[in-house]
């Protein structure tokens, strides 16, 4: 069987991301959709609005046949972790291709990673230029890139394709993998709006809509399964004000050198935290706060990564020893699906996680376990439910 590989947030699931599964389907042929899925925190630092199990489910009744887990060590980093992290999941699931969405679906994002500027992202001090604190790291790489290659990469999909690119190129994946850029539909990655007769809608839109209570607004650009989880809106996300109580307890009694030992926890950051949280009268609320830290040098998703790490208390080396113990967790699949990791299983070079027991969530999966608590934590509704131990794959007999 051929399978497709796709990275996804779902948060939540939409229109757009329909579009996504049906044209992977189309441009490759695959017999096989899988997944790669944030877990119960997205890329920017937040938790999502349902839990991993809530939306690997909708995934799996909208033609999605294999949803795997990202790791909390992948899932909340900068693009270019972010991405590699999905990449060399999907590679050990056997993927031929990985389909994407792009602003710009016609640049050729490997050749482009080939020909970028040689900077080791993830070390800042090895940068040089890129020490300049009068813009954020992101901008001037990007900057950088436009010099040598004459691309300008800003928009937020193209900075997830060139990822991928980069990635499928470090980890010598060139013969194994193709990349597919698909054009993204109408709604961009961040708009805050949308129109009544709009079909697709970002995911940002329609978390807004669904804060400010104007569920109407979403029949038409949303799935049923989605429709119908946002209409009970049990177990969601209450998120803002018992995260930043929780943030606020660990700013203020934590000292300057605890802090310093988080992860991403660079170039004195820890001593801005620490300022803005203890200063009178002090943010009343978790957005104030960000504003209060925010500089030219940080980007609000850098700021908000890494008030998660220090929330969680995720430190340098339990983050760089987690990022060495890949695995594959699987969330759910369908019919086929199952039928296509029964096959493959026994030629993967990652391990396959089903069922996670206490041992297991201790050790190799301990900070998802720790993130899982923590979304627990912070959702709303009664008897939310465990997110790891004793928990098996969800098996959705209905395919589309």
């Amino acid at each position: 069987m051929k399978a497709v590989g796709i990275v996804t947030e779902y948060n939540p699931f939409h229109n757009g991301h329909l579009y996504h599964i049906e044209q992977a389907k189309k441009l490759t042929g695959a017999d096989v959709v899988i997944a790669v899925m944030s877990g119960n925190f997205v890329q920017r630092g937040e938790p999502a609005i349902f839990d991993k199990w809530t939306r690997a489910q909708v995934a799996l009744q909208n033609g999605v046949d294999i949803v795997i887990e990202l790791p909390t060590f992948f899932a909340v980093q900068p693009s270019h972790i972010f991405t590699e992290g999905a990449v060399k999941l999907l590679a050990a699931m056997g993927v031929e291709d990985i389909v994407f969405g792009s602003e710009h679906a016609d640049v050729d994002f490997l050749t482009l990673a080939k020909n970028a500027p040689d900077v080791q992202l993830s070390k800042k001090s090895d940068a040089g230029n890129f020490k300049d604190k009068k813009q954020t790291f992101a901008s001037a790489y990007a900057h950088e890139l436009e010099m040598s290659t004459g691309f300008k990469l800003e928009d937020p999909n193209d900075i997830l394709a060139f990822g991928y690119a980069r990635a499928v190129s470090k980890l010598g994946l060139e013969s194994q993998i193709n990349l597919r850029p698909i054009q993204r539909m109408s709604a961009g990655y961040h708009d805050k709006t949308f129109t009544e007769d709009q079909k697709i809608a970002s995911a940002s839109s329609i978390r807004l809509a669904l804060h400010k209570g104007k569920l109407e607004k979403l029949a038409d650009v949303v799935p049923n399964e989605t429709k119908a989880l946002l209409s009970s809106s049990a177990n969601t996300i209450n998120f803002e004000q018992p995260f930043w109580q929780l943030l606020k307890y660990r700013l203020v009694t934590d000292t300057v050198g605890q802090l310093g030992q988080i992860y991403q926890m660079a170039e004195g950051l820890e001593h801005r935290l620490s300022a803005m949280a203890l200063g009178e009268p002090g943010p009343q609320s978790y957005q104030s706060y960000i504003k209060a830290v925010k500089s030219k040098r940080y980007t609000f998703a850098r700021i908000q990564r890494t008030l998660l790490y220090t929330l969680a208390n995720i430190k340098v080396d339990q983050m760089q020893a987690a990022m060495q113990d890949a695995y594959l967790r699987v969330l759910g699949f369908t019919p086929l699906g199952q039928q296509y990791l029964n096959v493959t299983k026994k030629h993967l070079d990652l391990p396959l996680i089903s069922k996670v027991d206490m041992s297991l969530a201790k050790s190799n999966l301990r900070l998802d376990y720790k993130a899982g608590k923590l979304w627990q934590m912070l959702a709303t509704g009664d008897n939310v439910p465990q997110q790891d131990v004793s928990r098996v794959p969800i098996l959705v007999e209905k395919e589309k």
